[in-house]
């Protein structure tokens, strides 16, 4: 984080001091302005009058485009933010968090709050702010006592400010409860609509309704007058502001104190420096949460930046055969090990299932097996090495993984199942399609591989499962980690699932998968409980599993996978 602070605070000086040329640009005009009745007036020069007006143009040209060339700035600034936060972020919660799904939907929220930080209202207070002592140096500089004037209005304002800020909440606050409890009524009346109907409770409950609707009419006739006296109040002060400046300056004149164009300079730039304490008071609770969501994201990288950068690379994959040595893994905070000591050799063609009480660790397991999600100690090697060593991208070949939730992004079907590919290989999504069983799903769709996931064409969580099950096995893996491979599926999906497994364990992929259908643990090759965070294989499991029984629950499969054209 240290490296992005700086480059933040790099890009918020460069606009501040654009913000100070553009704040100068008034009073330049108005200096020229007044060239033209020093100037031109008593001596009726041509010459001089166009260049005056030549003059006029280029400053008021160069204050709009700084102003402009400010703003692309801070947009430059947020977007290179985001996307470096959200690389960083998104990684270290993934695999560090102890629910990944929840820490990352945190960290967006905290990335899209600093982005707002920096882009909205708030970015701009701050840099208004930061550019007072400026435009007090330069009122100093005609006169001491103007700049004396603009720091007491300033202090008025802000004091405006925030007072308005307070009694508008507060009549918003009375409002939105208003609005809240009216609606609450109407959903309990829809609820038990024939109920309401049948007791004769329906004029009871329109008169509430209507009682509730005048309350928050009238809080809101409160809070917009609140509204209209706050900005009347902010007007009047800043009118009060300038015909002070002006009194300052004919006293000083009066006093023989000569200050210039220091009545100009008054007049202009006092209502400059009040103009940002006027606004900070509607700013306040958006500071806090963007402190605080910067704050939260710092505790997140801390750890990322205090350890030297791990070094990844692309290691051959020849067999997908994948050990577990010793594996422990403690959460912060937690009193226990979620896994302790774990051992496991996955062969190619195995199949294991993995086993236990919801919570027991075994969606973690499988990220510890992915590399996501780091270890106290052991290591886990996918034909002899670290998977957490590995460049993602190339460890992403030889490893397919459907997560506990089939999130899809938005894309089309064929895309989503060629991982976002753009321009995917329909060849290997159909076969992809063909093995997980979705293909006749998929010919349903309103435009089949190329219906879109999202918007109108939205899919039943059985669907998003099939297809990220494709996701899953599409580019033929070496090894397949599945959690909860048919948790939205019915019978139906759930004996495709079986044939998929038994199809990829006939072409020498090894498939590791947690569930709790029985009938699927029936078609494992091994099962393996997790008990107070050991994998464990008991022996009843292993007697009940042996024999007929399994070869009964494993669809017979082909003794290769079928090509890419194969029907």
């Amino acid at each position: 984080m240290t490296g992005l602070a700086g480059e933040l605070a790099r890009s918020t000086r460069a606009a501040a001091l654009l913000g100070l040329a553009g704040a100068l640009g008034p009073f330049a005009l108005v200096l020229v302005t007044v060239q033209f009745y020093a100037l031109v007036v008593p001596t009726g020069s041509i010459p001089t009058a166009v260049g005056l007006a030549a003059g006029f143009i280029l400053v008021a040209v160069a204050a709009v485009a700084l102003t402009a060339l400010r703003q692309r700035i801070l947009l430059a600034t947020s977007e290179q933010l985001v996307r470096r936060l959200t690389a960083r972020a998104m990684a270290a919660a993934t695999a560090r968090a102890a629910v990944p799904a929840a820490a990352a939907e945190q960290a967006l929220r905290d990335i899209e709050g600093v982005r707002r930080g920096v882009m909205g209202p708030l970015s701009a207070v701050a840099l208004d702010i930061v550019l007072v002592p400026a435009l007090l140096l330069l009122l100093t500089v005609f006169h001491w006592a103007f700049a004396l004037f603009a720091l007491a209005a300033a202090g008025l304002a802000l004091l405006f400010g925030l007072a308005a800020e307070r009694a508008t909440r507060e009549a918003l606050v009375e409002v939105n409860d208003a609005s809240a409890r009216g609606a609450a009524l109407v959903a309990d009346a829809a609820r038990a609509a024939e109920a309401v109907e049948a007791m004769g409770m329906l004029p009871a409950l329109v008169g509430r309704w209507a009682s509730m609707l005048a309350r928050g009419a009238g809080g809101l006739r409160r809070a917009q007058g609140t509204v209209r006296l706050a900005q009347a109040a902010t007007a009047t002060l800043y009118a009060v502001a300038q015909g002070g400046a002006v009194a300052v300056g004919v006293l000083l004149a009066i006093g023989g104190s000569s200050s210039g164009y220091g009545l100009l300079a008054g007049l202009l730039l006092t209502a400059r420096v009040m103009d940002p304490f006027s606004r900070i008071g509607g700013q306040i609770e958006d500071a806090a949460a963007s402190r605080a969501a910067w704050r939260r994201l710092e505790r997140l990288l801390a750890t990322d930046e205090s350890a030297p950068a791990a070094g990844t690379r692309a290691f051959p994959c020849p067999e997908g055969r994948l050990v577990v040595d010793h594996v422990t893994l403690v959460l912060p905070g937690a009193a226990r090990p979620l896994l302790r000591d774990v051992n496991l050799v996955v062969a190619p063609g195995d199949v294991v299932a993995l086993a236990g009480p919801p919570g027991c660790g075994k969606s973690t397991l499988l990220r510890v097996l992915l590399g996501f999600q780091g270890s106290n100690a052991g290591d886990v090697l996918l034909d002899g090495h670290a998977t957490s060593q590995w460049d993602r991208t190339d460890l992403a070949r030889h490893i397919g993984y459907l997560p506990q939730e089939p999130v899809l992004a938005e894309a089309t079907v064929a895309e989503a199942i060629a991982r976002l590919d753009d321009k995917p290989d329909m060849e290997m999504v159909i076969a992809a399609a063909r093995l997980a069983g979705a293909m006749r799903m998929i010919a349903g769709l309103p435009h089949g591989f190329s219906t879109r996931v999202g918007g109108r064409n939205l899919l039943s969580m059985g669907q998003r499962q099939r297809i990220a099950l494709a996701r899953a096995i599409y580019g033929r893996p070496r090894l397949v980690l599945l959690d909860e491979p048919a948790a939205y599926l019915d019978a139906e999906g759930e004996a495709a699932v079986l044939a998929m497994i038994a199809a990829l364990a006939a072409a020498g992929t090894a498939v590791i998968f947690t569930s709790h259908r029985e009938g699927l643990v029936r078609a494992a090759g091994r099962v393996l409980t997790l008990h107070e965070g050991r994998l464990d294989e008991p022996a009843a499991r292993r007697a009940l599993l042996a024999g007929a029984q399994r070869a009964r629950a494993l669809p017979q499969p082909a003794r290769r996978l079928a090509g890419p054209g194969a029907a």
